[in-house]
């Protein structure tokens, strides 16, 4: 297997205006030709034929922080991944100061060396036919559950730091809430978000485990979306990635796609839907205690419910503990900011779709026609951390996401 060309390079990290902690960085791994389909038609969001390959610099580099000398200060966790951005080498920024620069060396990893993680990496299991479970070191965080017969892929249990439970499943009111899930209440006329009677499902044809190591873990998921009599309406493409980041947060990236792959597709203006949808656990409902705060400052259902903003955050009491999920929209992703469909009762959706209902005035319309081929791409980051917003840093761990700090590759 021949060197990714990325390897005994230097580059050079730049915080620009924001403090950075714990955040991964990326830079593209030449080795293109070893993560396409050999038939040539590959799109990392569609394509279906082979979809991406191994990355030729898999397990073969290592990433050293560097003094200001070009000394090595500490190896830091890093990986090769091949999946919906290209193939693309990750590893990890401890700390960086607001306005700071730091290098890193990659080089050639020595045979028998170990890449090191933070809590023991990231662990993906396949069970053919039923789910994925990730891993966090020994602990279990969550599963991806697609087996045949439920009305939906979904993601349960969800475990927080120190191990508790953040997300409740089918809870008698809601019974189609389950935990962790994507959906859409009118999907060409079907509603692929109740589980009434006739409604429409999501059917998983395929899930592979794209990458598992010391920093993240991915897999991507292939469905059908489909009416109750079969009809298929549209094809769901989804990868989740999960990193390894230390005991007090866990980080979860879905890149959603929806593919007109069938015909036209009609999607519907409805508050029932959530590209993104979570039911928090019990404990943490507004209802019951939590909170819900959006990026500018509103609080409550009443002052968020309906609202648009880039990011949401649901906190509450789990054990003894403060426990809270937000879920972060992309600035590229369509109606960006997006509007939140989140309930003091604990639903809490990411739902570009229900805007005359969210507004009140039906000229208003979140309707969104794609004609056959047409595709939506949506990313989100579901961040599950230890105390409130201001304690988690949520606003920061946002940027982080939002806008990244630079890298770029420096000639020696």
């Amino acid at each position: 297997m021949s060197k990714c060309p990325c390897s005994q390079a230097i580059y050079q990290v730049w915080a620009g205006n924001h403090p950075r902690e714990a955040t991964v960085v990326a830079v593209p791994c030449e080795c293109a030709d070893d993560c396409q389909c050999s038939c040539g038609c590959y799109d990392p969001d569609t394509c279906e034929c082979k979809g991406p390959g191994e990355c030729a610099c898999e397990g073969q580099h290592a990433v050293w922080e560097l003094d200001h000398r070009g000394r090595r200060v500490r190896q830091v966790p890093s990986q090769c991944v091949c999946g919906p951005d290209g193939c693309r080498l990750h590893w990890l920024v401890i700390d960086l100061p607001a306005g700071a620069t730091k290098r890193y060396g990659v080089a050639p990893r020595e045979e028998e060396a170990e890449i090191p993680s933070v809590s023991g990496g990231v662990k993906v299991h396949l069970e053919d036919g039923k789910q994925v479970n990730f891993a966090l070191g020994p602990a279990p965080f969550t599963s991806y559950v697609f087996r045949h017969g439920i009305a939906r892929p979904y993601c349960y249990p969800v475990y927080g730091p120190g191990g508790h439970q953040v997300t409740n499943f089918a809870p008698h009111d809601h019974p189609h809430h389950k935990s962790m899930y994507v959906a859409h209440g009118e999907v060409n006329g079907q509603d692929n978000w109740s589980e009434l009677e006739g409604h429409a499902s999501t059917v998983n044809t395929e899930v592979t485990v794209l990458a598992q190591g010391p920093l993240v873990g991915l897999i991507r998921a292939a469905s059908d979306w489909v009416s109750a009599r079969g009809d298929k309406l549209l094809r769901e493409i989804t990868s989740i990635a999960v990193y390894d980041l230390g005991p007090e947060m866990r980080i979860m990236d879905w890149h959603i796609v929806w593919f007109a792959a069938y015909g036209g597709v009609h999607l519907g203006d409805t508050k029932e839907a959530g590209t993104l949808s979570i039911r928090v656990a019990e404990s943490m409902e507004e209802s019951r205690g939590g909170r819900i705060v959006n990026a500018y400052g509103a609080v409550t259902e009443a002052e968020c419910w309906g609202k648009r903003a880039p990011w949401v955050d649901y906190y509450g009491p789990v054990g003894k503990e403060v426990l809270g999920i937000a879920i972060f929209d992309h600035p590229d992703n369509f109606r960006h900011p997006t509007w939140w469909h989140v309930r003091s009762y604990g639903l809490f959706t990411a739902n570009q779709w229900g805007i005359h209902e969210f507004t009140g005035d039906w000229s208003q319309r979140g309707d969104h026609t794609m004609r056959r081929g047409e595709k939506l791409v949506f990313n989100f980051r579901v961040y599950i951390h230890r105390g409130d917003t201001v304690a988690a840093d949520v606003r920061g761990r946002y940027l982080d996401y939002a806008l990244p700090p630079k890298v770029e590759k420096v000639d020696e």
